[in-house]
């Protein structure tokens, strides 16, 4: 697996293992046991092949096809091209474009004209017409804007069986949304582990659905990913992005520091022919416990 990511002086994690010499782990156990974690993540998630309901088929994550270079070109220029997607859930809610400006609300599916309505939080809605559908294929007309442009979302034809295993749905989101007040150190603490806990999601999820790249293209954040190694973005390189995720730029850099400070602790690195991705994933999951 493969993953295309610009090459930065960051603050690095410290990376050793604790030399604990008592310590069983074992290539062989840490691959045993890597296996058996991507069989519990895939068995999340619910093979759509098969299905023939078209608004139980509308239930995962679409991306338009057009787009899909952008998100697997280099990091360079995260967030400044756009990449559309809309990830609905059977709760009737929704997330569109989490890669860009994140915008959220609820769905409704129309079987006889075959329309959806996107309602947002904002109180605008969209009106899409199904040219086409399979189980990893969408091709909608936006008609609430008299579009005849017929575009084609792609997915990977699964959905999981609970929404909240699904690192896209607002609920796993909250910490993107921008606060309305100051926060205390402990809200702003929260919403920082909130932001580990998606991060978290999002590497089960690249397993489950056994990802071929994984891409962080125009995720807020402030930590880089190397294979076997999590660092700090500098601050000068912080997208504007993150800075949203808080109240204002003073409450996004206390929660900059908590992290850096975070990251300088000791944590047990998976031993053995390992996948990058599940070591910093059990890693990550480390620094949620701690913080």
């Amino acid at each position: 697996m493969t993953t295309r990511i610009v090459f930065c002086f960051f603050i690095a994690v410290i990376v050793s293992s604790c030399n604990n010499s008592s310590s069983t782990a074992t290539p062989e156990t840490s691959i045993d046991s890597a296996k058996k974690a991507n069989r519990v993540y895939t068995s999340k998630l619910l093979d759509l092949s098969g299905n023939r309901n078209m608004e139980q088929l509308l239930c995962q994550g679409w991306e338009l096809a057009d787009d899909l270079d952008v998100v697997h070109s280099s990091e360079e220029s995260m967030g400044m091209l756009p990449f559309r997607s809309y990830y609905l859930f059977g709760d009737s809610s929704f997330v569109k474009n989490p890669r860009s400006a994140m915008e959220y609300g609820t769905w409704q599916y129309d079987k006889d004209q075959k329309k959806i309505t996107f309602h947002y939080s904002k109180g605008e809605k969209d009106v899409y017409k199904i040219a086409a559908m399979a189980a990893d294929e969408l091709v909608m007309v936006n008609t609430g804007i008299d579009s005849e442009t017929q575009l084609k979302f792609v997915s990977a034809g699964k959905r999981y069986k609970n929404v909240e295993d699904d690192p896209f749905h607002i609920s796993n989101n909250q910490w993107r949304l921008h606060p309305k007040k100051p926060e205390s150190t402990e809200e702003v603490r929260k919403r920082l582990k909130d932001y580990l806990h998606f991060n978290i999601l999002f590497y089960r999820d690249n397993l489950a659905k056994e990802s071929k790249e994984i891409s962080f293209y125009g995720l807020p954040t402030c930590l880089k990913w190397y294979a076997g190694g999590i660092y700090m973005v500098k601050e000068a390189d912080l997208n504007a992005n993150w800075f949203y995720c808080f109240y204002n730029k003073n409450q996004a850099m206390e929660a900059y520091k908590m992290m850096g400070e975070l990251v300088t602790k000791k944590y047990n690195w998976p031993k053995g022919n390992v996948s990058w991705i599940n070591k910093n994933l059990s890693v990550l999951e480390q620094m949620y416990q701690r913080l």
